[in-house]
């Protein structure tokens, strides 16, 4: 079997495939920035998190959030997959998704997003309970050496919260060519397609988790650019991404 392109190879690929094609990339991140940002920003502002009650009615607007966010990363992944294969893409191609694959998007985005959901729920009922002991963690350390409630409490929500981060990381590495796999197979089912991104990632998510930490150094220039160099950055990450697709169909059956 031929050996699966080096994360620089596919990166390197990525940078040719979107030369004179950064306009419209940039228009389509932009586009999915104004659609979803607010309505996560309204979502944290006017549910919160300060307490159970809330917390649930916060992960219910998440999970919902997470299937409306399908839709874009369905459409996202297609005008992607067009760059990694040479032709240009369109702005329409973020929006061609809201349509006859509607039912199909939402059952697999309801599947890794209701996931990830599920693994941050312990952690943020725990932190309610957290923060709500900070106070009498700082005056019981400063008073005595012994081991507090609040520090076991803490040290509980740290494992809990790294536990839930990791799963939810493997289930989305797992799952992450399900777009992708919808594109090349509009006949499949959803469950279908969740079994063969599973299948398909047996052996590579080792590689995907490399080639996604790779981006941290331009994520934190991002960061430091307050989220503009993300025009870029996006396009370039995502085009990687559908390389990396493409290279796993060519080198192994599903």
């Amino acid at each position: 079997m031929d050996q699966f392109m080096s994360s620089s190879s596919l990166k390197s690929a990525a940078k040719g495939q979107l030369l004179g094609k950064y306009g419209v990339t940039a228009v389509i991140t932009l586009l999915m920035g104004i659609c979803l940002l607010p309505v996560s920003m309204i979502i944290s502002l006017v549910i919160g998190t300060s307490s159970v009650v809330s917390v649930l009615l916060y992960s219910a607007a998440q999970f919902l959030l997470q299937i409306l966010t399908g839709f874009f990363l369905a459409g996202e992944a297609y005008a992607y997959l067009t760059v990694a294969s040479g032709a240009a893409p369109s702005v329409k191609d973020l929006f061609r998704c809201f349509g006859d694959d509607a039912s199909k998007i939402a059952y697999v985005q309801a599947v890794a997003g209701g996931i990830s959901v599920l693994c941050s729920l312990p952690a943020l009922i725990l932190g309610i309970f957290t923060l709500n002991s900070l106070p009498q963690l700082t005056e019981e350390t400063l008073a005595s050496d012994e081991i507090s409630g609040g520090a076991v409490l803490f040290l509980v929500y740290t494992i809990v919260y790294l536990a839930g981060s990791i799963i939810s990381l493997f289930v989305e590495l797992m799952l992450s060519q399900r777009f992708y796999l919808m594109m090349d197979f509009p006949d499949y089912s959803a469950s279908q397609l969740l079994k063969m991104s599973i299948s398909l990632m047996k052996g590579n998510k080792g590689r995907l988790f490399y080639i996604m930490i790779s981006f941290i150094p331009l994520l934190l220039l991002c960061f430091l650019s307050c989220g503009i160099s993300l025009i870029w950055i996006r396009p370039y990450m995502q085009t990687t991404y559908a390389n990396f697709y493409l290279d796993l169909v060519r080198k192994r059956r599903v």
